[in-house]
């Protein structure tokens, strides 16, 4: 048997190399492409929970908590994969340099992230791989350390 490397592959978005099989309970949907964070452990203890990732205070409890990506749509009560890596394509980066970082959103956009340091304490998530305003790509990598904050 082979042992294969860990890589992104070609004309994919997602490491699938690195990734959990996990359970969503927020009631609603979580879309693809969005930053979750662990939540705790199901009643059996077969999946991990993970919610919408929210670095505002009502969870400055999880500040710590792994953090992933979103592979495909996990519906509410349903399970579905997280990554620990993701390329965002096809977003607007026009007002960024190739290596810049994203961070997570503040609270009311949980789950996203956005150019520029946010106010309170910024939380780096990924950066930026190529800069277009329609087509740009944003690298996520919630768990790895982008630079100091």
């Amino acid at each position: 048997m082979a042992i294969k490397p860990r890589r992104i592959k070609a004309n994919t978005t997602t490491d699938y190399l690195g990734s959990w099989e996990v359970m969503n309970t927020t009631g609603a949907d979580i879309a693809k492409g969005k930053l979750v964070q662990i939540a705790g452990v199901n009643g059996s203890g077969a999946f991990l929970l993970v919610e919408l990732l929210d670095v505002g205070p009502v969870n400055a409890v999880l500040v710590d908590s792994p953090k992933f990506v979103t592979g495909a749509k996990i519906p509410n009560g349903g399970s579905g994969a997280v990554r620990e890596k993701y390329l965002d394509v096809g977003v607007n980066t026009g007002a960024a340099a190739v290596g810049d970082p994203v961070y997570a959103a503040l609270s009311g956009s949980a789950g996203d992230w956005q150019l520029g340091v946010p106010l309170g304490s910024p939380t780096k998530v990924g950066i930026v791989v190529k800069v277009d305003a329609t087509t740009g790509v944003v690298l996520l990598a919630p768990q790895a350390r982008v630079g100091a904050a």
